[in-house]
């Protein structure tokens, strides 16, 4: 009697492997022969979980947007507009090594996006998702007294975006200027500007 594969892990396992594969060589020198291999899958056998390599690139992507909004979840606890803005950030920084390795992911993953309409789509949804609860937190924090009521929010949550994107660049090309205090200092130092 064949072997029942529940499609939703195996599609779960390929991304992972994918995941780990990717960090360690990058993207394009990645193949989907090595991404069979390492998930357990004979040549062709990604097919019936992924169609091509555009499709796993996606699906790793959201795998690591995903694992974001988990960690943030679990130490959100009863934070509101600025501290639950602040541990959102410290969530997406590149503070330890799996987040390192997820920025690892995310810098090829624009590379290809830029010139696959469907990735960058996926890209544009997850980041407004980000935007709008950046943008919620802060608008908390102003409610709150926490920033100052003239903070524009459109444009301080532009600011912080950049700000995600640049600490993800640095940790993976100037890796020793990204150590964790200093992002954090970084951060704490943006915080202090708006207060």
């Amino acid at each position: 009697m064949p072997k029942i594969v529940d499609h939703d892990e195996r599609r779960l396992e390929i991304v992972h492997a994918t995941w780990k594969l990717i960090a360690e060589k990058g993207f394009r020198a990645t193949t989907m022969r090595e991404i069979a291999k390492a998930s357990g899958v004979a040549n062709g056998g990604l097919v019936p979980y992924f169609r091509n390599k555009e499709e796993l690139i996606g699906a790793t992507f959201e795998h690591v947007f995903a694992a974001t909004n988990s960690r943030f979840a679990a130490v959100r606890a009863d934070l509101e507009g600025l501290p639950a803005l602040r541990e959102l950030m410290l969530q997406i920084f590149p503070l330890d090594q799996e987040r390192v390795l997820e920025a690892r992911i995310v810098i090829p993953f624009w590379e290809y996006a830029a010139n696959e309409p469907d990735l960058l789509a996926l890209h544009e949804r997850t980041m407004d998702q980000w935007r709008v609860e950046l943008g919620d937190h802060l608008s908390d924090a102003r409610r709150l007294g926490q920033v100052r009521a003239d903070v524009d929010v459109p444009v301080a949550v532009d600011h912080l975006m950049t700000m995600v994107d640049g600490v993800q660049v640095i940790a993976v090309v100037l890796p020793t200027s990204a150590d964790p205090e200093r992002l954090t200092r970084m951060l704490d130092g943006y915080l202090d500007l708006l207060r």
